[in-house]
């Protein structure tokens, strides 16, 4: 479990990915979310436009949207993870923003610098970094979680990835791989604080997540580091298909059940602010079921 205020408290999420482009999220659409009960909400730094520069450093738009969004969050008690990294921002990626390796880890730094009097945020170091467009090696995302640890010591770091776990929630002997190289301590391991799976998205997926919040806690069982397991990118509608506001419900029960320390609500109608605000595009189905999560 995660604490809040000194609590165990299992966490609620919603995707707002676009929250720190040029166009902020409303004051409503903040207030809805603690409103469902929410607690944390998941934002990248690039995510159509970075807040950092080639070199790292962060822009002066960046630094301040950042800083605000921060604020405002804390202003409604809200928690904030913040994804650093994206595959592909290293020359001749499709998402190419860094000059260098060297870049992009001062850009880690810097963030980490900005942020670390800030206790309400969370980092994300990489989402999916076994992602095709730019993955990254376990040894190298070490490289990531030691500089935000030589700033802040205490931040909470994860990583996301997609190869922990296989549709039927069998770990062979590449998933063990995995989470022994993401949850571990050795040099080759990345030493996360917490372990944060992009399940598979498949037709059963709010059924299965319960077997398989299972399966990976057994394997860090094993390993000897029962960390918080965070869901924090289950199955999305992709319109026209709609998900049905009990699925949400049932892999939302089937992840507490099974003991992960959270579960973040996954959808698109954060992805474009500057096109259509958080609220109004949530689909009927998706208001739905976020009303009824609390």
């Amino acid at each position: 479990m995660f604490q809040i205020d000194g609590r165990p408290t299992f966490l609620v999420g919603v995707s707002l990915f676009d929250a720190l482009g040029p166009t902020a999220p409303r004051d409503q659409d903040l207030d809805a979310l603690r409103g469902w009960g929410v607690h944390i909400v998941r934002v990248w730094a690039h995510w159509h436009e970075p807040i950092y520069q080639a070199d790292g450093g962060l822009t002066a738009a960046g630094r301040d949207r950042l800083r605000k969004l921060v604020d405002r969050l804390q202003a409604r008690r809200l928690l904030l993870e913040l994804v650093l990294l994206r595959p592909g921002q290293l020359p001749d990626q499709p998402f190419h923003v860094f000059s260098s390796e060297a870049s992009r880890l001062r850009a880690v730094r810097e963030i980490a610098l900005a942020l670390r009097a800030d206790r309400n945020v969370m980092f994300d170091l990489y989402n999916e970094h076994d992602h095709h467009d730019g993955p990254i090696s376990h040894r190298a995302a070490r490289a990531l979680r030691d500089a935000v640890k030589a700033v802040d010591p205490d931040r909470i770091v994860t990583i996301s990835s997609t190869h922990l776990m296989p549709p039927d929630a069998r770990l062979g002997t590449e998933e063990k791989k995995n989470v022994r190289e993401e949850a571990g301590t050795t040099a080759e391991a990345v030493y996360v604080d917490a372990i944060a799976p992009h399940f598979p998205r498949t037709a059963d997926w709010a059924a299965a997540t319960g077997m398989r919040v299972a399966a990976l806690r057994a394997e860090l069982t094993e390993l000897g580091r029962d960390l918080p397991i965070y869901l924090n990118e289950e199955r999305r509608a992709d319109p026209p298909d709609v998900i049905a506001p009990d699925a949400y419900r049932q892999s939302f029960a089937e992840a507490q059940r099974a003991g992960a320390a959270g579960w973040v609500f996954h959808t698109a109608a954060g992805f474009e602010l500057g096109k259509r605000q958080f609220v109004d595009a949530l689909s009927a189905e998706e208001r739905a079921a976020l009303s009824k999560l609390k």
